[in-house]
C-alpha cells in the first residue's frame, strides 16, 4: 500500500463529491484543482459566494454547486446538510474553525452514530515507501481505555478499507515494561488482553511497546523482544494527543515522510486540515478520504 497505489485505484472510478466547508484560500484551491484534474473528485463549495466563485474560475474548477453561507455556523451547517441530502459523500474543512465544524458534525445525529467517537488518523509514507498509521494526534486529549479501544477500532477499519486485512497495532509507551507509574503501560496491557480475549478483532495488537520495537526489526531482535510485532507495526496507537501530534509532525517535518490525515467516527470521512498543511498534504488527505469509499464509514 502506498499513496501512489491509492491514487491509482481511484482513477477510472466514478468521482466522489466533497463538500468544502469554507471554500477560501489559494492553497486550498490548488489542492482541489489537483484532485479534480485527475478526475478523482468533484466539489460542493460552501461559503462566501463571490469568493468561492472567483477562486473556482481562477483554478479551473467546475463545482457541482456553490452554496452561499454567511457565518461560520451557517457554513458548517450547510456543509453537513450537503452530506445529509446526498449532494456530497465526504466533508472537508476549509476556512472554518474546527470546533464549529465538528459541532455541526456531531449535532446531525443521523450521520453520527450513537456511541461513536471522533478521532484523528494520520497516515504517513516514508521515503522508502513504508506506510504507517498514527492515532490520535488531533482530537482526543487524554483518552481513557474505552476511548482508546474505540479509536483503535476506527483506525483498524480505515486500514481494512485501504486494503490491509489484518494490520498490526502497536500500543506505544516509553518501553515494554509494565509500570504502575506509567498509565500508558497499564492501558496497553488491557488492550492486548481484550484483543487476546476476542473483544478486539481484525488486527493484531501488541503492547506496551517502545517506538523502536514497533518500527525497527533490528531493535526488536537485539532486545530479544518476544511479542507479536517485531518492528513491523502498521499502526501506532499513542497515549495522548501530545504524543501523537509530536510523533506525526516529527515524521512529516523532520523525517522526510509525506502524509495526510482524516477524522474518523462519523458516517463519512472528514478531511480536517491545519492552516500550515502544504498543498501536497491537503491533496494526500483527500486521497486518503476518497479511498475510504463513497458513502461508507471510515
Amino acid at each position: 500500500m502506498s499513496f501512489a497505489q491509492l491514487e491509482a485505484q481511484l482513477k477510472g472510478g466514478l468521482p466522489q463529491t466533497i463538500a468544502v466547508a469554507g471554500a477560501e484560500g489559494d492553497e486550498l484551491f490548488q489542492a482541489l484543482e489537483r484532485v479534480e484534474q485527475k478526475g478523482l473528485a468533484r466539489f460542493v463549495l460552501v461559503g462566501e459566494l463571490e469568493t468561492a466563485t472567483v477562486l473556482a474560475e481562477r483554478y479551473g474548477i467546475d463545482p457541482v454547486a456553490v452554496i452561499s453561507a454567511g457565518s461560520e455556523e451557517d457554513v458548517a451547517a450547510r456543509s453537513v446538510a450537503a452530506i445529509k441530502e446526498g449532494k456530497a459523500a465526504l466533508l472537508m474543512k476549509g476556512k472554518v474553525s474546527t470546533p464549529t465544524l465538528l459541532h455541526a458534525v456531531v449535532t446531525e445525529k443521523s450521520l453520527f452514530p450513537k456511541g461513536q467517537l471522533l478521532s484523528h488518523a494520520l497516515v504517513v509514507e516514508s521515503p522508502e515507501g513504508r506506510m504507517l498509521g498514527i492515532t490520535d494526534g488531533g482530537m482526543n486529549i487524554r483518552p481513557d481505555i474505552e476511548a482508546k479501544q474505540t479509536i483503535l477500532n476506527s483506525v483498524v477499519e480505515l486500514f481494512h478499507r485501504l486494503g490491509l486485512a489484518n494490520p498490526k497495532v502497536a500500543v506505544l509507551a516509553a518501553n515494554e515494561k509494565v509500570n504502575s507509574k506509567m498509565p500508558e503501560t497499564l492501558d496497553a496491557v488491557q488492550l492486548k488482553e481484550r484483543y487476546q480475549a476476542g473483544a478486539i478483532s481484525g488486527c493484531i495488537v501488541d503492547g506496551p511497546m517502545a517506538l523502536d520495537l514497533a518500527v525497527v526489526p533490528r531493535a526488536a531482535a537485539l532486545k530479544g523482544y518476544q511479542g507479536a510485532i517485531q518492528g513491523d507495526a502498521d499502526i501506532l496507537l499513542t497515549h495522548d494527543i501530545a504524543a501523537g501530534n509530536h510523533l506525526g509532525k516529527s515524521l512529516l517535518y523532520l523525517g522526510g515522510f509525506q502524509g495526510g490525515g482524516i477524522i474518523l467516527g462519523a458516517s463519512y470521512p472528514i478531511v480536517l486540515l491545519s492552516r500550515s498543511d502544504t498543498v501536497r498534504e491537503k491533496f494526500l488527505s483527500m486521497i486518503l478520504a476518497l479511498s475510504c469509499g463513497k458513502g461508507t464509514r471510515a
